[in-house]
């Protein structure tokens, strides 16, 4: 008797701290890959890609309305990791507290400007990888002479601030907009001024249509398109980016994808050229993903970079991605 009684107050007490976690969701990605180029004194080296690992959950407030948050926090799984990991910082990905119902979406904290979001993911073939067009984890400059990898989208603009305030429209027959203010200090990270990006979406069927604009204050301010088509199994996409800047030089970009799907293999291609008013630089990156299983696959890629005046920047990775 004395046990049993025992055992239902420590359930009495267990279920209050129980009930307040049951919404949790943990979820992530581990990106690693084998990465080999030609730049001066880099040999041969396992590279984390992207590795994050975040908690979410929402919780229904009734009148069809709900509270959402989310914890995302970058992790590093090789020396050769991401910035910032194992240093003093936390949360360094989208990490907010919101709002959501039928009125659209509204949330604070660090996020992806509305900017970013029109193109990072849907219209990158090869996001996250040695041939992002972010130029993510550049392959490192070569020594004299040699190039870095060339970043085709602007990671002044392309940024995940904190301080965002921001706004997602409910989908109204596949068209959707969205609107972010950026308070400016020195937690934005690339973007240490007040900014205000907007964005536009139209996705229906085979076709997304994307068109996103960004002003940070005394500063710079860009404009992108991007469209992207998927006919069969093959898919196409393009982004143009213009660049104007207050202080240094203007840029601007695009460039074009495909990708061909064969059961679980699927080929890929990618090609851009930036101008920065000065020089001019193209990306060329060719690979194959196989999938595993809807959570892992294996891929491998060529990155070929060449900046006017400077020696071409290449080499090819051999990765692993798994979601969970």
């Amino acid at each position: 008797m004395k046990k049993i009684l025992a055992l239902a107050i420590a359930s009495a007490f267990a279920a209050p701290a129980f009930a307040a976690t049951a919404n949790v969701d943990v979820y992530g990605v581990l990106g690693i890959s084998l990465e080999d180029t030609n730049a001066s004194n880099k040999d041969m080296q396992v590279t984390d890609r992207q590795s994050r690992i975040g908690f979410k959950g929402a919780e229904d407030l009734g009148g069809g309305m709900k509270a959402i948050w989310q914890i995302e926090q970058a992790i590093s799984a090789s020396a050769g990791g991401q910035d910032g990991v194992g240093g003093a910082s936390f949360a360094n990905r989208n990490s907010y507290v919101g709002l959501a119902g039928g009125f659209g979406t509204v949330l604070m904290g660090r996020h992806d400007t509305p900017y970013k979001l029109t193109t990072a993911g849907k219209l990158d073939v090869f996001g996250d990888t040695m041939g992002d067009v972010n130029a993510v984890g550049n392959m490192a400059t070569g020594g004299a002479g040699r190039s870095n990898a060339t970043q085709l989208i602007s990671t002044t603009h392309d940024v995940r601030p904190g301080n965002a305030i921001a706004y997602v429209s409910p989908n109204f027959s596949g068209l959707s907009f969205s609107a972010a203010l950026v308070a400016g200090n020195a937690d934005n990270g690339a973007n240490t001024t007040d900014a205000v990006s907007l964005a536009v979406g139209y996705e229906n069927g085979p076709l997304y249509l994307t068109a996103g604009y960004q002003d940070l204050t005394d500063a710079s301010e860009a404009f992108k398109l991007g469209a992207g088509y998927k006919f069969g199994d093959f898919k196409v996409g393009a982004v143009y980016e213009d660049v104007d800047n207050e202080v240094g030089t203007d840029r601007d970009s695009w460039y074009a994808n495909v990708a061909y799907a064969m059961g679980a293999i699927t080929l890929k291609a990618q090609y851009g050229q930036l101008d920065n008013g000065s020089t001019d630089a193209t990306k060329l990156t060719v690979g194959a993903d196989y999938s595993l299983s809807k959570r892992t696959a294996t891929y491998v890629l060529y990155d070929s970079n060449k900046t006017d005046g400077l020696s071409r920047l290449s080499g090819w990775a051999l990765g692993v991605k798994h979601s969970f």
